[in-house]
């Protein structure tokens, strides 16, 4: 019995354990800014991006090492099978008007020693070494661009869950008007005051508001899901939005529009086909190394080797080697104008990046100043639609408005309201994307 005991207690103690672990946590979101702050620390697209940087750091020393020495050491043993043949007059070992069939060398080589090589010029080396660093560069400045854009998504999915949280407190009042107005409709049908037609458009209108309701609360999962992906949060994790709409705190300045990343990416695209253009013209430049070695040999008759220390002879020397192409068939030619296209083209991209983003900026002030507009005035409209209901109710229940008017009342409170959503939509959604610029 005391060993079941110890049992039950051990597996209570790691079913605790495994609830605890699994336990989903709930993250509140407090404002926009923290929205933002979280997904830059926590996106994972963004560690793809470090490791890009880190990479591209990694090839820019490995482009800069033509600046160091290369050294090696090496061992080779050669068998001469056959040494080579030398006729040599026979004059020189006292035979006058012979020839002598020589043979210089032993059968067995070794050869050993270190080899230093140093690049003195090499201009396409250095400008190698300019493009690497230049894409450490543009790897950051793609980083900016997409830190905006994801500002930007991060910015219209919290609208969203606003709005769409909103329209779910409006669609519960909603739905106890539509109710209330088909419980009406029904009693006054029994009482003969009205017909089956009133009965069934106040049914299709309570239908309106449930289906609004649902379609509202699908927007709310959606994008509190995907806002989920963005900000990098467990999929158990509840993610809360603290922050309710209130038009009234919206700050609508534009003023603050700040320039568009993604100029800079198509700007270092620029500058890094022109260093790849004078990359490829250098390939026509001299080329200027250094060598050395410092070693030694040992010949041998026989099969073998000795360690001693006269075994080896030394051998050592020094060299500078010049290298200046003169003709590759047109091949560098070709590429060296190939590059110049390369550069144009990111020029044309470069321009037209620029007349596009110009003309977006324009349109988007322009937007978030009509959208405003938009917001107020149907937002006004539909403050005056819900008072007109509630007159309109109290007329009705005391028998001065018909059921028929009455509905019309209710249908057009219902359209100001989808349109003064709607209107909030686009002026939040142009707003993330000023947002993502600041």
């Amino acid at each position: 019995m005391r060993i079941l005991y110890y049992l039950l207690i051990v597996f209570v103690f790691i079913d605790f354990r495994v609830s605890a672990q699994t336990k989903p946590d709930t993250v509140r979101i407090n404002s926009i800014s923290e929205a933002f702050t979280k997904a830059i620390q926590h996106n994972p697209t963004q560690a793809v991006y470090k490791l890009q940087i880190q990479q591209a750091q990694y090839n820019y020393k490995a482009a800069k090492g033509f600046m160091y020495p290369n050294a090696s050491a090496s061992f080779n043993g050669t068998d001469n099978l056959h040494l080579a043949v030398t006729p040599i007059p026979g004059i020189l070992i006292g035979q006058p008007g012979t020839t002598f069939y020589a043979q210089f060398g032993k059968k067995y080589t070794y050869n050993t020693g270190v080899t230093l090589g140093q690049d003195l010029v090499d201009w396409q080396s250095i400008f190698q070494a300019e493009i690497a660093k230049s894409n450490i560069k543009l790897n950051e400045l793609q980083q900016d661009s997409y830190v905006q854009n994801l500002k930007e998504q991060v910015a219209k999915l919290y609208f969203s869950v606003l709005i769409a949280r909103s329209s779910l407190n409006l669609a519960k009042q909603d739905s106890v008007y539509a109710d209330s107005l088909l419980r009406l409709s029904k009693q006054r049908l029994k009482q003969g005051i009205t017909d089956a037609i009133a009965v069934n458009q106040a049914d299709i209108n309570y239908n309106n508001v449930l289906q609004s309701k649902a379609q509202s609360q699908q927007l709310y999962h959606q994008g509190i899901e995907n806002l989920k992906i963005l900000l990098g949060e467990k999929p158990v994790n509840e993610l809360v939005l603290s922050e309710n709409i209130e038009l009234t705190k919206l700050s609508l300045d534009a003023d603050k529009l700040g320039t568009d990343r993604n100029l800079e990416v198509y700007q270092q695209q620029v500058q890094i086909a022109d260093i790849q253009r004078k990359s490829q013209r250098s390939v026509a430049y001299p080329k200027l190394s250094a060598t050395a070695f410092f070693g030694g040999q040992e010949f041998r008759d026989s099969f073998g080797l000795s360690l001693a220390n006269n075994a080896f002879s030394g051998y050592r020397y020094i060299g500078l080697n010049l290298s200046v192409p003169l003709f590759t068939g047109f091949t560098n030619s070709n590429k060296y104008q190939s590059a110049v296209v390369q550069k144009q083209i990111a020029e044309v991209q470069y321009k037209y990046a620029l007349q596009q983003s110009a003309i977006n900026d324009r349109l988007l002030v322009k937007n978030l100043d009509n959208y405003a507009e938009a917001v107020k005035a149907s937002g006004n409209s539909f403050r005056l639609y819900g008072s007109n209901l509630q007159l309109n109710k109290q007329k009705y229940q005391e028998g001065i408005l018909s059921m028929d008017a009455y509905l019309r009342v209710f249908q057009d409170y219902l359209m100001a309201e989808n349109a003064y959503l709607n209107n909030l939509s686009q002026l939040l959604s142009t707003r993330a994307t000023i947002l993502s610029r600041q």
